[in-house]
């Protein structure tokens, strides 16, 4: 994955740049999903990815209004230490979900938004989701987002040399993060179809799947960031209803076409 450097960057960048208001949206979308899928109460939660408790208030909260235990991990140590900063109650451990310090079926729930699509092969894919199966009692609830491949736009970065576009982002990091973008590490991923494929071979059974996050991403994260740092919280409410708009067209037979990341439910069998 990334590096030290990647890290340091991305470390910076959410420090400098966190990207406030398009955060706003993104987590609400998300909040949405985990609300409707779900249950509650919980006992313990894992949480996978801490990027969005890093970059500002994340989905800790709604996560801690199911479960009595919340625990996020995050394979950056920048991301750990500032997701830790801004969230008092969170349980945030530096770990890869591919090696998971946890016991096995310790977590009544996970939330895996957008972690394994940064990895370089299914395999990693699939050694992760093998670990999530462990971790979770059975019965258990995995919430699973990854980059969405039938996507136009997002097909197309996977089809970029990968390592090489990688490099570059990282470089031009700070500049594109002054225009509303971070370099995130683009990695290898699953269709809906293959994602549900592998689930079930690993022992979950698939319950729910759908496509969110409509708005036409990187156009979004710019817009955003001019927005944040030159208007009215009036304009940028706006901005946020033009956004919330976008997503009815997960209501649509075309969902995982304007969908920037598919999203499936899965219960440990």
């Amino acid at each position: 994955m990334g590096g030290e450097h990647s890290d340091e960057v991305t470390g910076r960048l959410l420090e400098t740049h966190p990207q406030l208001l398009w955060r706003r949206h993104s987590d609400a979308v998300h909040a949405a999903l985990i609300r409707r899928w779900l249950p509650a109460p919980l006992g313990s939660v894992l949480k996978t990815d801490l990027f969005d408790e890093a970059a500002g208030v994340g989905l800790t909260p709604v996560l801690a209004g199911l479960a009595e235990r919340v625990v996020g991990i995050d394979v950056s140590p920048s991301v750990v230490r500032l997701a830790r900063e801004r969230h008092a109650g969170l349980e945030a451990l530096e770990a890869d979900v591919r090696a998971l310090p946890f016991e096995e079926g310790e977590f009544d729930a996970v939330v895996s938004n957008s972690t394994l699509d940064h990895f370089d092969s299914k395999a990693d894919i699939v050694a992760g989701l093998r670990e999530l199966h462990r971790v979770l009692r059975p019965e258990g609830t995995l919430v699973l987002t990854l980059d969405n491949p039938w996507n136009p736009v997002v097909g197309l970065s996977k089809l970029l040399p990968r390592r090489r576009l990688n490099r570059a982002w990282i470089r031009v990091g700070e500049p594109a993060s002054r225009a509303g973008l971070f370099p995130y590490y683009v990695g290898e991923t699953l269709d809906v179809r293959r994602a549900q494929a592998v689930l079930a071979e690993l022992g979950f059974a698939v319950a729910a799947v759908d496509a969110i996050v409509h708005a036409p991403r990187a156009l979004a994260v710019v817009v955003a960031s001019l927005l944040e740092r030159h208007t009215s919280p009036e304009a940028q409410a706006r901005f946020l209803r033009m956004l919330g708009a976008c997503e009815r067209l997960g209501r649509l037979p075309t969902r995982y076409v304007t969908g920037h990341l598919t999203a499936v439910k899965a219960v440990r069998r």
